[in-house]
C-alpha cells in the first residue's frame, strides 16, 4: 500500500526574501496553502488577492496557544518557516515548535534555506543548529533544506548593492553553492507535494544550482561592476559590513558548500547537490540565466 502524502500546508514568516516565493510557488502547481501572517504584517498585501488556494489568517509569532488553534483549525500536516535569522525570528522558532506538535503538526520545514550552520555557539547562524536539537528534543519530525547561498544574495554579501563594486574578501577562489530562490520555492512545493512522508521525516535535503566561486560569479559582472579584493569590507555606508566579512571569510573556508560538513569542517563537493534529482527533469538556474532575469 502506498503513503498518503501530505494535504495540508501553512507557512510562516511569507516575506519577500523566501516565504513570498515558496507561497506562489505552491499555488503555481494548484496546492493550497494556509499564510499565517503577523497582525501588524503588510507582506501579505503582495499576495495574489484572488487565488482560491490561498488563505491568510493573522496571529502572534509569540503565542504557542494562538499559532496551535490556528494550524488545529486548518488541520495542518506541513508548516513551514521562512522567519529571518538577521531579526531574531529564528530564535522564536521554540515557540512555532511547541505550537506544532501540540497541534499534531506532522511535519517543520524550519528557516534553514542556506548553508550549513555552525555547530558552535557564536558561529554562523549558529542558531538554525539549536533549533534542531530543540525540534528533536520534542520528538517534532523536521525537514532542513540547505541550498548555499541565494544568487540574490551576493550583491550584498559583496557590498555590490551599496557601492558599486564587487569586493571580494581574499581570492575568493573556494567552489560553493548557489541556487536561485525560485528554484528553492519551486524544490520546497515540489517534493513537499509529491514526496512520501517516509522520505521526508528528520531529513536534511542538499541542493545545488551552480557550483561556482565569488571570483567566478563576479567575473559575470565584467563591463557593470569593478571588482575588488580586500581584505575586508570597507565600512563606511555598508551596514554590517564585518558580518558580511565573516560570511565570506566562511565561503572561502568552504562553509559555502552544501556539501561542507560541520563537524569535520570539510566538503564533500559531489553530495552538495545529492538532492537534486527529487525534482526530476528541471533544469536549474545558473549564475548567469539568474543575472539576466
Amino acid at each position: 500500500m502506498s503513503e498518503q502524502l501530505f494535504k495540508s500546508f501553512a507557512i510562516i514568516g511569507a516575506g519577500p526574501n523566501t516565504g513570498i516565493h515558496i507561497v506562489k510557488a505552491f499555488l503555481a502547481i494548484g496546492a493550497p496553502i494556509l499564510v499565517i501572517a503577523r497582525p501588524a504584517s503588510t507582506n501579505v498585501t503582495a499576495l495574489p488577492a484572488d487565488d482560491p488556494n490561498l488563505k491568510v489568517v493573522r496571529a502572534d509569532y509569540t503565542s504557542a496557544s494562538e499559532i496551535s488553534t490556528v494550524l488545529r483549525e486548518h488541520k495542518v500536516d506541513v508548516l513551514i518557516s521562512t522567519v529571518t535569522l538577521v531579526f531574531g525570528g529564528v530564535v522564536g522558532q521554540n515557540v512555532l515548535a511547541d505550537a506544532a506538535k501540540e497541534a499534531g503538526v506532522k511535519l517543520f520545514v524550519p528557516s534553514e534555506f542556506g548553508i550549513k550552520p555552525q555547530l558552535a555557539k557564536g558561529g554562523l547562524a549558529f542558531q538554525k543548529t539549536d533549533f534542531a536539537v530543540y525540534a528533536k528534543s520534542i520528538g517534532l519530525p523536521t525537514l532542513r533544506v540547505f541550498n548555499g547561498l541565494f544568487y540574490e544574495f551576493v550583491p550584498w554579501l559583496t557590498a555590490l548593492a551599496d557601492t558599486g563594486k564587487f569586493h571580494i574578501v581574499n581570492k575568493g577562489e573556494t567552489p560553493g553553492s548557489f541556487t536561485a530562490v525560485s528554484d528553492v520555492a519551486g524544490y520546497v512545493a515540489h517534493i513537499l507535494t509529491t514526496q512520501p512522508p517516509s522520505r521526508l521525516l528528520d531529513v536534511e535535503i542538499q541542493i545545488e544550482g551552480q557550483r561556482a566561486t565569488l571570483s567566478e560569479i563576479g567575473a559575470l559582472y565584467k563591463g557593470r561592476a569593478p571588482v575588488v579584493h580586500c581584505d575586508a569590507l570597507p565600512t563606511e555606508g555598508v551596514v554590517n559590513a564585518h558580518f558580511r566579512t565573516f560570511f565570506q571569510k566562511h565561503v572561502e573556508a568552504g562553509g559555502g558548500s552544501c556539501g561542507w560538513n560541520p563537524v569535520t569542517e570539510s566538503d564533500d563537493a559531489e553530495s552538495a547537490s545529492k538532492d537534486n534529482s527529487r525534482w526530476e527533469g528541471h533544469h536549474w538556474l545558473t549564475v548567469s540565466e539568474a543575472l539576466e532575469q
